[in-house]
């Protein structure tokens, strides 16, 4: 797979630091359709990206403005490096147990370049004009699609379709992987290893290493 280059902070991280500094991090997850308490990332038809991420906390223990004082730095921080970037913090509150952080990145580069992550969203064919690697085999998430399964030729066939490659966090040894759900903006088509269908237009992606990849209208 092709790599961007790491130039910003990776926002998981910090957020993961600030929480063990006081507390436990963990994420908070749950086996169902919403997405008021699940980490995800949300796929916009305009390009841009919206980013949330749910963490449990010690709520007595806890300082909001502290970890908001940290995303803004990072933002700055990134923005002065890339002056065209498109980052922003949207949320940073806490309640009920939770801290929830949403952000909305101007593009696939921006979430990337931030959260030093190899994420890309966009068609098939950009992608595989990037660079990317698509010798992959990917499963039907409905048995009313043609194909059961497509690897390489079928995939590039698909060039104005869209195609989601997002590189699995790091996980420390014995630590399970995160769940991240993506929210696309139209019907998922395809998916690769490690990812699962949640409805119509988000699957979850769980890997400990590697990529998951989405394909969708």
């Amino acid at each position: 797979m092709k790599k961007f280059m790491r130039v910003g902070k990776t926002f998981a991280l910090v957020l993961c630091v600030f929480i063990l500094g006081l507390t436990a991090c963990g994420s908070k997850e749950e086996e169902n359709t919403q997405e008021a308490q699940v980490t995800s990332i949300s796929i916009k038809k305009d390009g841009s990206i919206s980013s949330k991420i749910v963490e449990d906390f010690a709520q007595s223990y806890y300082d909001v403005d502290g970890l908001k004082s940290m995303i803004e730095t990072s933002i700055a921080e990134y923005k002065a490096q890339n002056s065209e970037a498109q980052v922003s913090l949207k949320k940073c509150e806490a309640a009920q147990g939770a801290i929830e952080v949403i952000m909305e990145f101007g593009s696939d580069r921006d979430y990337a370049g931030f959260n030093e992550e190899d994420f890309f969203a966009g068609t098939i064919q950009a992608a595989n004009q990037a660079g990317y690697d698509l010798n992959v085999t990917l499963h039907a998430i409905s048995d009313k699609l043609e194909k059961a399964s497509i690897s390489k030729p079928e995939l590039l066939g698909m060039g104005d379709r869209h195609i989601v490659i997002f590189e699995a966090p790091e996980t420390e040894e014995g630590v399970e992987a995160e769940t991240i759900r993506i929210s696309c903006f139209d019907e998922i088509l395809y998916v690769g290893e490690g990812v699962t269908a949640v409805n119509k237009k988000s699957a979850d992606v769980k890997l400990s290493d590697g990529y998951g990849i989405i394909v969708f209208k």
